[in-house]
C-alpha cells in the first residue's frame, strides 16, 4: 500500500495506510484544518517513518497550545517503537517523555 487515507470524524482523525515522507510534504498544508481533533485513531496505519512522526508531534503541538491535548488511539506497535528512540511514550493515550511519565507514575513534580 502505498499513501494515505485519511477521514476527519467530528474531532477524531482516522489514518489509514502509510505516514512517511512523502506523504507529510501534502499533508502539513492541511494542519489548520485539523484544529478540532482532539483524537487521533492510529490503528489503521500500516508504515511511519519519522516525517511522519514529525507531524503527528505538530498536531500534538497545536492541541496543547489550546490546552486540549491529543489522544492518542491504537497506536501500532512499530509506531511506540519509533516514538521510543525520540524519548517518547504513551500513557493512558496521552502523550509524554519517559521521563515525565515516570514522575507522574511516583507521583513526584
Amino acid at each position: 500500500m502505498s499513501g494515505l487515507e485519511h477521514r476527519l470524524e467530528g474531532d477524531s482523525l482516522w489514518l489509514n495506510g502509510v505516514l512517511n515522507e512523502a506523504v507529510v510534504m501534502s499533508l502539513w498544508s492541511q494542519l489548520d484544518s485539523w484544529q478540532q481533533v482532539t483524537t487521533l485513531e492510529l490503528g489503521a496505519l500500516k508504515q511511519i517513518d519519522s516525517a511522519g512522526l514529525a507531524l503527528l508531534l505538530e498536531l500534538e503541538s497545536r492541541a496543547r497550545v489550546r490546552q486540549q491535548p491529543l489522544q492518542w488511539l491504537s497506536v501500532p506497535a512499530a509506531m511506540q517503537r519509533l516514538m521510543g528512540l525520540y524519548d517518547l511514550q504513551l500513557a493512558e493515550g496521552r502523550l509524554g517523555a519517559h521521563t515525565e511519565i515516570e514522575e507522574q507514575n511516583d507521583g513526584t513534580e
